[in-house]
């Protein structure tokens, strides 16, 4: 590629076909601000748009590979600016222009013309139109075929599907009408001249590539085309022209400049300098543990963009090493931005404040383009705060963001205050984000990943490797960026199926990618390395074995840093995985395991605990007890509350509206920090579901905890003791673990030595993490309680206990063997059959033959489910929660659950849509099924299409919002079933309603 100067268009184009060219048309009037926009208007402005993406966008290292593949310095650039102009191509074809009157009539005045009844009963998309007649005229050119391949996929799915390349073809009975005859191929050619001779570039014929681009980058590319587009496609900044002597690339330029400054588009870094030698100690006013000096160091001196996976026990740093990590080599290979993912919504909202300080600590205002994403993302107090609220509140909700060593957390949590939460980030706030804060843009569907910098879910990242619609933006946001998944240990069989092929893609590009995780098991870890690898390596296959050839050697000590990457100049395979380690921060100390058996009698079983913990907590003390069920935690909190009173014990669990569980998990966050300076709470009890398994930054006296497989329930180990330097009462001052929900009425003293059989356990406990692990835990939690493997020597034996949970039944009790060996078989047959599952929708078809393109990529879709919860369905594997918003319905109007009217038909307001949606609730998959909804909209929430007047469209942040309507005694019938909204314990199911 290259520019050659003013090329005179009118040497090769005569004047029909000049007239004719210039009559197609690109939008109509309704869709370009009341004036119809020429088709070479559109493509011009959709080039100088892909022009921006390119100077204030993409990272160093997307635009070295662009100018390598399309052939030196500079070239990336025109060759995405072609791609830009050429996406709309199939436009000029009757089967477009023949949809709109206006167009039709101005394209027959031009003088040509086609057979209307067959164009019009037959359909032919413009985007397989344009791929149709690129790889066309790409061939007449003489480009070579591989290129020809996959360049015309990128223009077949701008608009998000990629088909076979027998699917743009036009319909049979519509060939040759559909794409044109008689003079409309000349048009065509005419008109793909003149896009390049208008950007300054050679002719079709020598603008053929230096090499064919990989798949993910070609996906990539794809990606980069749809955002160009959509940003074009814009009425406000790119209205109608329709006078041919207006249509230049300085114009052009002149509107993607105005749109991008307005729409406020920015990249995360320019040129980020990798940070010193004392970046960690500026930053957090304390010197680095030795896992975060590992990670430095081995970031420091990896030779190539790879895979670092970054194992320590809780509590070790791993979320501060692994984004200094990710800083230093986004610094070293040229990436911008980070997407900082966790395992569920719950746990995304406590990392959106770190990955906010870190990110203004690494460049001002940078804090404020942090976008916390995923389904809840409006109900944050802090992303409410930092996205709607105004520039002073925005400031606050920052916190402190400086390098100094002061700066610390800047969160307040100083202390306890019972009504803790809100959006005010404490009193030393200094950051001041100007206002600022990521572009509207990044919100709309399948754009969100592309914004500088993400906190989200795992589903954004999971849902980007599935065969859905926009897999290329939510691709295009991701391979530019690093990529850090905390707890990745969480992904269930399903999940990780779609994480290995993200990995694959990854891999493929090349992209820094950094996983933590304190109790990951060997076979976990090595097919997330062989994932990396194998796109690393340039295969193509869906799944790969080792392509290393061998797993990396274990290091000494309970810190491990394991390292894959990407093959180094001119070497054709990647090295095989290697893995360093260093010892913990932690002082191993002896955990205590107790077991407090349940019968059939819940109440009597909650009974029991209480009085229990009555004595524990005689002279006070912190309590987490978590429950597998919303139930049973409504349950104990109904003793206990009984017991301690109201202001002693919290409830929280997943169905509390978004408004309740926000200020409990503040509560809870600031009363427990293991960073509090104050005194804190003399007594408190916090009972809860998983939301407290993972990333629940708190430290207690006492755990309490239902069954979980050995990993999960190390992890919520991590809870107990985590400050080492808290004084604390006598009876609780040794860490102590106390195992509920397991009946051993077949299982009395001697257990562990293989005189009766397994344990029982709750039925909800099995369905969620199968029979097996939980056996293969409960006979480590017996050994420990029964003296004869315990107590636990942690953190040294977390990697041995993890092992043991999920490796042979040897070591069981001769009694457990059979009932262990069906409950093993039934595990793997449930598991195998959910990850076939998953895999027939992977972005990379199982058993396709992908041939290095993205031809088919969507030969099977996956089913277009819209909204979060579609999402979650599809890569989770598992019926969804349903959100809805609880309104409640009296005397013919309806109010908000804080009392906040609504009107009869429940508009609102705009200015408090917030707080309405505050009240959003999550309901279990079985009171709301996906398929039909039994939830719907307020009448005044819905779009009225084709009304005139004020009013008239609703507000769009309510047209995908159901509501949840209760009477005046907060209960409602769903699925049914009696449910209640309770002040204090959310969400209670009063039974089965009788009759009809």
């Amino acid at each position: 590629m290259g520019a050659c100067g003013g090329v005179d268009g009118n040497s090769e184009v005569g004047g029909d076909i000049e007239r004719m060219m210039w009559a197609l048309r690109g939008k109509t009037a309704d869709y370009a601000g009341g004036t119809e926009n020429l088709l070479l208007s559109h493509l011009l402005d959709t080039a100088a748009v892909a022009e921006r993406v390119w100077e204030n966008f993409l990272a160093r290292a997307t635009r070295d590979v662009l100018d390598r593949t399309a052939g030196g310095p500079g070239r990336g650039r025109e060759l995405l600016m072609w791609l830009g102009a050429l996406h709309d191509l199939g436009k000029a074809t009757p089967a477009w222009q023949g949809k709109y009157p206006s167009a039709a009539k101005a394209v027959r005045d031009a003088g040509l013309s086609w057979h209307e009844p067959t164009v019009g009963r037959y359909g032919w998309s413009h985007q397989h139109a344009g791929a149709h007649l690129v790889k066309r005229f790409l061939a007449e050119a003489r480009w070579p075929v591989q290129h020809v391949a996959w360049v015309w996929p990128l223009i077949a799915g701008h608009h998000g599907f990629f088909p076979l390349a027998s699917g743009i073809k036009p319909p049979p009975p519509a060939r040759g009408q559909a794409e044109g005859r008689g003079r409309w191929p000349e048009v065509q050619r005419a008109l793909l001249r003149r896009v390049g001779e208008l950007l300054g570039l050679e002719r079709v014929e020598r603008l053929v590539p230096a090499e064919v681009p990989s798949r993910a980058l070609q996906l990539h590319l794809a990606g980069l085309v749809a955002m160009a587009d959509q940003m074009a496609s814009s009425p406000r900044y790119f209205k109608g022209i329709d006078d041919p002597a207006k249509v230049t690339l300085r114009g052009a330029r002149v509107r993607a400049a105005t749109a991008w400054r307005e729409l406020g588009l920015r990249r995360a870094w320019e040129d980020l300098p990798v940070p010193g030698d004392d970046a960690y100690e500026r930053r957090y006013g304390e010197p680095p543990r030795p896992v975060q000096r590992l990670a430095v160091e081995v970031a420091r001196t990896t030779p190539a963009p790879g895979m670092l996976i970054i194992e320590a026990p809780m509590g070790e740093g791993k979320t501060r090493a692994g984004l200094l990590t990710a800083e230093i080599m986004a610094a070293r290979f040229g990436f911008d931005g980070v997407f900082v993912g966790m395992p569920r919504w719950a746990t995304a909202d406590p990392m959106f404040r770190e990955v906010k300080e870190w990110a203004q600590a690494t460049g001002e205002g940078l804090g404020s383009q942090v976008a916390l994403l995923h389904l809840w993302h409006n109900f944050s107090p802090e992303w409410t705060a930092l996205h709607h609220a105004t520039a002073a509140q925005r400031a606050a909700a920052l916190g402190s963001c400086g390098e100094h060593a002061d700066a610390g957390r800047g969160d307040g949590r100083g202390g306890w205050e019972r009504s803790g939460g809100g959006v005010e980030g404490g009193d030393d706030a200094e950051g001041d984000d100007g206002g600022q804060r990521p572009a509207d843009f990044f919100f709309g569907t399948g754009r969100g990943l592309l914004c500088p910098f993400v906190v989200s879910s795992y589903d954004e990242l999971l849902y980007a490797a599935a065969r859905s619609n926009w897999a290329s933006m939510r691709m295009a946001g991701l391979l530019g960026k690093v990529v850090v998944l905390d707890e990745v240990h969480a992904t269930d069989v399903h999940g990780s199926q779609f994480l290995q092929e993200a990995l694959r893609w990854l891999g493929q590009a090349r992209v820094p990618v950094v996983l933590l995780s304190a109790t990951l098991t060997a076979e976990h870890r090595r097919r997330l390395a062989d994932a990396y690898l194998v796109g690393a390596s340039g295969r193509e296959e869906a799944e790969g074995t080792d392509p290393g050839g061998e797993a990396a050697p274990d290091p000494a000590g309970c810190v491990r840093v394991t390292v894959v990457h990407a093959p180094l100049d001119g070497e054709t395979a990647p090295a095989p995985p290697s893995a360093r380690g260093c010892d913990s921060f932690l002082t191993d100390r002896a955990y205590a395991v107790d077991v407090l058996p349940e019968n059939a009698d819940a109440n009597a079983s909650d009974a029991t605990l209480t009085t229990h913990l009555a004595e524990e907590l005689a002279d006070g003390g912190r309590v987490l007890a978590i429950r597998d069920t919303r139930e049973r935690a409504q349950s104990l909190y109904r003793s206990l509350r009984e017991r301690f009173g109201p202001d002693e014990v919290v409830l929280l669990h997943e169905h509390m509206t978004a408004r309740d569980r926000a200020l409990r998990t503040d509560l809870c966050l600031r009363a427990l920090s293991p960073r509090a300076t104050g005194e804190g709470p003399h007594r408190l009890l916090v009972v809860a579901t998983r939301v407290a398994e993972e990333s629940f930054d708190v430290d207690v006296d006492l755990l309490v905890t239902d069954p979980a497989p050995i990993d999960l329930l190390l992890q919520r180990i991590g809870r107990l003791h985590r400050d080492p330097r808290r004084v604390r009462p006598a009876r609780l001052r040794a860490p102590r673990v106390l195992v509920t929900g397991m009946s051993l009425a077949e299982a009395p003293e001697g257990t562990a030595n293989g005189s009766a059989g397994p344990p029982g356990f709750l039925p909800a406990c099995e369905q969620r993490y199968g029979r097996h692990p939980l056996v293969m835990a409960a006979h480590l939690v017996l050994a420990a309680a029964h003296g004869t493997d315990g107590p636990w020597m942690l953190p040294r034996r977390i990697p041995d206990l993890v092992a043991a949970g999920y490796g042979d039944a040897s070591g069981l009790p001769s009694a457990w063997r059979t009932a262990e060996e069906t409950a093993r078989r039934q595990w793997r047959d449930v598991r195998r059959e959910r990850a076939d599952q998953a895999r027939r929708l992977l972005l990379s078809r199982r058993g396709g033959d992908e041939g290095g393109t993205l031809a088919g990529l969507h030969y099977v879709a996956a089913p277009v489910l819209r909204g979060g919860r579609g999402l979650s369905a599809l890569v989770r594997g598992e019926r969804p929660p349903s959100e809805a918003v609880v309104v409640v319905r009296e005397g013919g109007s309806y109010r908000t659950m804080s009392g906040m009217p609504l009107g009869d038909d429940g508009h609102v307001l705009p200015d408090r849509i917030d707080d309405l949606l505050t009240h959003t609730l999550e309901l279990p998959a079985e009171y709301a099924p996906l398929h039909p909804p039994v939830l719907h909209p307020l009448p005044a929430w819905r779009k009225r299409k084709g009304e005139r007047g004020k009013g008239a469209e609703a507000e769009p942040r309510l047209t995908v919002r159901r509501a949840l309507v209760l009477d005046g005694w907060h209960r409602v019938v769903l699925g049914g079933r009696r449910l209640r909204y309770d002040a204090e314990l959310g969400l209670v199911d009063e039974g089965a309603v009788d009759g009809p």
